[in-house]
């Protein structure tokens, strides 16, 4: 979706689907990136996953900045990780999520979404909810059975392991 401020994509997570000119090896075309439509020198810049944590990645790379902000255009957007219920049952190959259930939204570095169930584990005694780091890989036209939900996360307890929340600004 373009700011009307700039005609750039908002900040946020988003596929490539062209190699960034000059910069091929480092951004190819089919990876998922973080976008920022804004730097200290004023040009957009990208950033390539670093690591996953808890399901999400990290991209705390060198951004690469670009002038050619057309190439900006053939991103594609894709909603941001995090936590959703699902619209409608979800079936897959070995079992079915019923609607409504809490889900985690995670992607593959190639920007394949996968889905993570929230689990009660009975044998703990906190009273926390876990995702697996295995999940369910789905289709990018099943990203419209999740319906975002709000989860308080803690504030930033120094560790340097936050994840690059694109969207927030």
């Amino acid at each position: 979706m373009a700011s009307s401020k700039s005609h750039l994509p908002d900040c946020g997570l988003y596929l490539t689907t062209k190699a960034l000119p000059g910069h091929e090896d480092k951004v190819p075309a089919g990876i998922l990136v973080s976008f920022h439509n804004h730097s200290d020198n004023g040009l957009p810049t990208i950033t390539t996953p670093d690591h996953n944590v808890h399901n999400r990645w990290h991209f705390h790379g060198p951004a690469v900045a670009f002038r050619g902000t057309t190439w900006a255009d053939s991103l594609q957007r894709l909603p941001a990780e995090g936590f959703y219920t699902l619209r409608k049952e979800l079936t897959f190959d070995g079992g079915n999520w019923p609607k409504g259930t809490l889900v985690q939204l995670g992607y593959t570095q190639a920007g394949m979404p996968i889905l993570f169930i929230a689990r009660v584990r009975s044998r703990l005694q906190e009273n926390d909810l876990f995702f697996s780091d295995k999940g369910v890989g789905i289709k990018r036209d099943q990203l419209a059975l999740l319906e975002p939900v709000s989860v308080f996360e803690e504030p930033n307890d120094g560790s340097g392991h936050q994840p690059d929340h694109a969207d927030a600004h």
